[in-house]
């Protein structure tokens, strides 16, 4: 059966003009990547597997159809994060009205959250709940008229009623998972954000799953789980070969939400780059915790061929920073950020306004603080309580009403909506004003714009640059 089996996996069409505002021309579009590992997966179980993905393509009711009729899929399947919520039904719906016999599945992080408001669209057959590899690959070889209740991690409806089955264990051993399906996606039209691109082609590679921290803005905990899992170093530079000599990388972005969490890995991860020789052929670029370096490992990073890493900055109050439970001091940033310095990489710091409690004299000490820190490039979200968190908790409790899932973005101070969580005695207007504000103060220094024209590497770059600028200084 699995032979004969076709199955179409959606990403629906993301809109960047309504979640990043007026930032839209600087928004990344990156590669799908929990789609291409499911769709690795799936090809090595014998499915033929096609990905249509609304980030780079066009997706419109018409272009689903054409898709829907070329490939006469069995299966559909569509990831669904937060914001993407209403096209994900709209592509159900399309799917659905041409061919009712097609199995329609959906995934992704918040129907994993919210399974129940997901699974009342009809259109709906099941929710793949949690990490899909395994349980979508069941899923298919008993669709569309086998037993359900016997498959861990789905909710269907049966009748009236709403089932859930088990949640399904996590894969422990990521190894156990084949190569993501890369040749199924046309890498022209992924691009990162400028500051983050010090070399073309660049490709993405995501070497571990969780994170052992409980920070309270973080829904992707839900997902992956609190447990760390992760790739051997030898997968991992197996995978860095194919990027390489395949894919043609010349920068290598690790999606990883920590790298560096298992230091004697992260070393073993660099002396194998630097044994291949992949040290003078590939920049990397990766996130961290402040308080998980060290200078002895940050230099040996360096050597080999990281250019950049990203730190949870978050905020300049250390109330705030306890209150968000990232367990992780100011100072110990502060090291890490000095450290990083020293070794010879840039730095990027993620920084947060408008968190509970948060006054507007904590705000200003947190831009202030970005630029005590000697960032090199800083990106200001405003707080977004994405269900799932204890920051959705905290925001219900104080009045917040979901109005409309495509306004729920960190970028909503350069859109034309207000923010959906304001903290209690603080204005919308005001705070989307300061994220804006923000931005214009940190990169409108003498060593920011330095730092940004040295990283030009193609003309797209400064056309996003340019407009980036536009919509900082002209927009509010």
């Amino acid at each position: 059966m699995s032979e004969q089996r076709k199955i179409l996996l959606i990403l629906p069409y993301f809109s960047e003009k309504r979640h990043y505002g007026s930032m839209s021309k600087v928004a990344p579009s990156l590669l799908p990547v929990s789609l291409v590992y499911l769709a690795g997966y799936l090809e090595r179980e014998g499915y033929n597997i096609r990905i249509f993905d609304g980030q780079v393509e066009t997706m419109s009711a018409s272009t689903i159809e054409s898709r829907v009729r070329e490939f006469s899929p069995d299966i559909v399947g569509i990831t669904c994060m937060t914001p993407m919520v209403t096209e994900t039904h709209l592509v159900a719906e399309v799917v659905k009205g041409m061919d009712p016999s097609i199995s329609v599945v959906v995934g992704g992080i918040h129907p994993t959250i919210l399974p129940n408001d997901v699974i009342s669209d009809p259109n709906i057959d099941v929710i793949v709940r949690g990490e899909g590899e395994a349980t979508f690959q069941e899923l298919i070889e008993v669709l569309p008229d086998g037993d359900l209740r016997g498959i861990t991690g789905i909710t269907f409806m049966d009748g009236d009623e709403v089932v859930s089955t088990g949640n399904r264990e996590l894969v422990d051993d990521l190894d156990l998972l084949p190569m993501p399906a890369r040749h199924l996606v046309n890498y022209e039209g992924y691009h990162q954000v400028p500051d983050a691109v010090f070399a073309e082609p660049l490709r993405e590679i995501l070497t571990s799953r969780g994170c052992p921290f409980r920070c309270i803005f973080c829904s992707a905990r839900m997902m992956s789980g609190y447990k760390y899992r992760y790739h051997s170093p030898e997968r991992v530079l197996e995978e860095v070969d194919l990027l390489v000599n395949k894919y043609g990388a010349r920068q290598i972005a690790a999606l990883d939400d920590n790298f560096v969490v298992d230091r004697q890995r992260t070393v073993d991860i660099c002396e194998g780059l630097i044994r291949k020789g992949y040290h003078k052929k590939v920049v990397w670029t990766a996130a961290a915790r402040g308080d998980q370096v060290d200078l002895e490992l940050l230099k040996l990073m360096k050597k080999a061929g990281f250019a950049l890493l990203s730190y949870g900055v978050e905020t300049g109050v250390p109330r705030l920073l306890e209150m968000i439970q990232k367990n992780e001091t100011m100072e110990q940033i502060q090291q890490a950020v000095t450290w990083t310095r020293e070794a010879g990489l840039k730095t990027r710091g993620t920084l947060i306004l408008g968190l509970p409690t948060e006054t507007i004299e904590d705000s200003r000490a947190t831009i202030e603080w970005a630029k005590t820190l000697k960032l090199d490039f800083a990106k200001f979200s405003l707080a977004t309580p994405y269900p799932g968190t204890v920051l959705f908790d905290i925001a219900v409790k104080q009045g917040m009403e979901v109005k409309d899932w495509s306004h729920f973005s960190s970028m909503a101070g350069f859109a034309d909506y207000d923010p959906v969580f304001v903290p209690e005695g603080r204005e919308p207007a005001e705070l989307a004003s300061l994220q804006k504000k923000a931005m214009k103060e940190f990169y409108l220094r003498p060593r920011q714009i330095i730092n940004l024209l040295k990283n030009v590497t193609s003309f797209q770059d400064i056309k996003m640059y340019y407009y980036g600028a536009k919509s900082v200084l002209f927009k509010g």
